[in-house]
């Protein structure tokens, strides 16, 4: 199997991948930076290799450390960080490559053309902070991203029109 290292750091996304539900992007921050740099107002980006565009395959993380998670998760579909075990490989999605912001944001288009989750949610809050080597592999993987999709979708349908979706997660018990 053919795999291409795109690169190495802390692995994050865009806020507004999350509040659009699109989930379809990431990228990497250099991993001595810690969160002083957006202190400081920025915001470091590691650029990638640049290879595989255009192509369709999957984007592994492999871990080479871990951390807790800053992040508090998804709230609205009750996903939540998870700390993975240094060097597990972590599917992140599967789709073609793509590549936006000067060749520093890698994410994967799906081939069914739907909207959101084009990522798997999952899988990216396991990674999330995490130190690793994103990883592109190209060829045919399933794409469990698609059946999260189709069930957000199922609950959204049963939705009556002008009605908001509120999940409110439950107490812990005392």
């Amino acid at each position: 199997m053919t795999t291409t290292t795109l690169g190495t750091g802390r692995l994050t996304w865009d806020a507004e991948e999350r509040r659009s539900d699109r989930y379809g992007a990431v990228w990497l921050m250099p991993d001595h930076d810690g969160n002083d740099s957006f202190a400081q107002g920025r915001v470091p980006h590691v650029r990638l290799l640049a290879y595989g565009l255009g192509q369709r395959g999957r984007l592994v993380a492999e871990v080479l450390a871990t951390r807790p998670s800053t992040h508090p998760g998804d709230l609205f579909h009750g996903w939540h960080p998870t700390t993975p075990e240094v060097g597990e490989r972590i599917q992140l999605g599967v789709g073609t490559l793509f590549f936006e912001e000067l060749w520093e944001v890698a994410g994967l288009r799906p081939d069914d053309g739907r909207e959101t989750f084009w990522l798997d949610p999952p899988a990216l809050y396991r990674a999330h902070e995490q130190t690793v080597r994103l990883v592109f592999e190209p060829g045919a993987w399933p794409d469990r991203a698609a059946a999260r999709r189709l069930a957000a979708d199922d609950r959204r349908a049963a939705m009556p029109a002008g009605v908001t979706l509120i999940r409110i997660p439950p107490k812990e018990p005392r």
